[in-house]
């Protein structure tokens, strides 16, 4: 099973129109030999919203299917985060600080600097802000 310590974050290819926004999430085998991952990372969205500094937002997965990624040496894979962009001074945005991933299977986390406001919709049913699981390439 990768590990967040064999493992290198960075904010990918972004994409998207006016509406919901995709970001990828590339992680990097920076270990000596392979590792896996199968499913989904946890994904936890933390800055301020609700009047709190460091508000925690944990997000939702997707309903798509999955499949057992090995990651070779010095190889990349990535999630998407799939999000709804903050309208600036309309109190229902999170301003999101830091990105708490926690690979697939795994029981440690690492951490990602994302400077981004999005709409909190931590109390939805179907957010519009929600991760996919992890694939082959960056």
């Amino acid at each position: 099973t990768c590990q967040p310590a064999d493992l290198s974050l960075a904010l990918g290819a972004k994409s998207g129109g006016t509406g919901q926004q995709t970001l990828a999430v590339d992680l990097t085998n920076k270990g000596s030999s392979a590792c896996t991952m199968d499913g989904f990372p946890g994904v936890n969205l933390v800055g301020a919203a609700n009047g709190q500094k460091d508000y925690t937002w944990p997000l939702l997965r997707s309903s798509a299917g999955y499949s057992k990624v090995t990651l070779q040496p010095g190889k990349t894979a990535h999630f998407d985060l799939r999000y709804l962009p903050g309208v600036s001074g309309d109190g229902i945005n999170m301003t999101v600080a830091t990105m708490v991933v926690t690979p697939p299977n795994a029981y440690t986390q690492a951490k990602v600097t994302w400077n981004q406001p999005v709409l909190l919709q931590d109390g939805a049913t179907h957010p519009g802000t929600y991760i996919t699981p992890v694939v082959s390439g960056s």
